[in-house]
This record gives structure tokens, sequence and C-alpha cells, in this order.
């Protein structure tokens, strides 16, 4: 099932940080004053739009050429030759690095890092994606998270073992074709001030062709 409801917010911002306008103009999609629990016209809102962009996000991948993908993929092996394909997931138990998840029905690759590669690959694919962050923007550009995907969905994977996970992260995630990864932002550790101004990279797709193009 895809898109169910919970009207838990996945985080509570600070009233004082983001401001009495926009917390107000917030004040539909809460029950309380709080803004602790999503109120039922926003839950609404939020399964219709989530569904419409995981029908549109599938239309787009069937738009992709599977020859590109695999040429995109072949080049970043090529120029990054510490990937190696993972053929036993074990193998990564507690292991630090760069990991990079294939999935080929779909043409898309994740890209992440972690210190414990296994256990991340798999909480990719056992984790249900918060409610209220299954859109990041607009229904018609928001990328589909990898973590909507289960585990038959990823084909290949490819990992580097790693203590500089960081920067090959961010350099794989620059330098491969946005329309075939599922990346929502850039590579890298997500720190606190780069955590507040977050939005300003995060990725959209036009899953919508505008009237006149």
């Amino acid at each position: 099932m895809y898109a169910i409801p919970n009207k838990k917010p996945s985080a509570v911002r600070p009233r004082e940080l983001v401001g009495e306008a926009f917390w107000a103009s917030q004040a539909w999609a809460y029950e309380d004053e709080g803004h602790t629990v999503l109120s039922d016209d926003f839950c609404r809102q939020q399964r219709d739009d989530a569904l419409e962009n995981f029908d549109l996000n599938m239309a787009f991948f069937a738009t992709l050429r599977p020859d590109a993908f695999e040429a995109a993929l072949a080049e970043m092996l090529a120029k990054n030759k510490q990937l190696r394909e993972v053929t036993d997931l074990k193998t990564l138990d507690w292991e630090e690095g760069a990991y990079v998840m294939v999935l080929d029905r779909y043409r898309q690759a994740y890209i992440g890092q972690a210190v414990d590669m296994k256990a991340r690959i798999r909480r990719h694919w056992t984790a249900n994606k918060q409610f209220d962050r299954l859109l990041w923007g607009h229904k018609h550009q928001s990328v589909l998270s990898v973590d909507s995907f289960r585990a038959l969905d990823t084909t290949r994977i490819f990992a580097a073992k790693t203590i500089n996970a960081d920067r090959l992260e961010r350099r794989l995630v620059k330098n491969f074709p946005p329309d075939f990864l599922l990346n929502r932002i850039e590579g890298g550790k997500l720190s606190a001030v780069r955590g507040a101004f977050i939005a300003t990279e995060v990725k959209r797709r036009q899953l919508v062709v505008e009237p006149g193009f």
C-alpha cells in the first residue's frame, strides 16, 4: 500500500523560528494550535497528491531509454573503479563507504553513504516514508523517494569501502544524469546549517509538460 494517511507529522518546527505569518499560513494543515496533529483536510490532499505524483513518476520512468541509463552507469563505474558490484550484502556489514543501488526496471539509481552500508541499504527496503514527506515540492515536480521501493526493485548494488564516503558520494551525485537519479538532494552529509537551507537544493522533475512546450 502507498500513501496511507498518518496524522503524526515527521517534524514540528519551532514556532519562534518560522515566524507568526508562516505559522498561521500552515494552520489549516493541523488540528491543534501546536501543529502536532495533521488535519483531515491535509491528509486527504496529501494522499491524493502523492498518488498522482507516484503515477507521474512511473510515467516519467517509462520515457527513459534503458541503453542511455546503462551507458551512464557504465561511465560512472569506469571513472570510479573503487565501486565494486556487491553479490552478497553481508560483505557490507559494518563497512563504511558509498553505495549505488540500481533499479533497472525504472532506469533509476540511488547513491548514498553510511558507516554500516548493509544496515542502511536494508533500511531503504523496509522503511516507510513519512506520510507528510512523500512529496518534496509540487506534485508535478517531486522526485519519488527511494524508500517508496522495496528490495526486489533493486537489481544491482555497487559499493566502495572508504573513509572518504562523503566526498565520493558528493562527486557521484553531482556527475550522474539527474533524470536517472532518485536522490532528492545533492550528495554529502546533512549538517545543521545545511539542513536549514536544504530547500534551496531540492531536485525537481518536470513530470507534466506545460502547455506551449
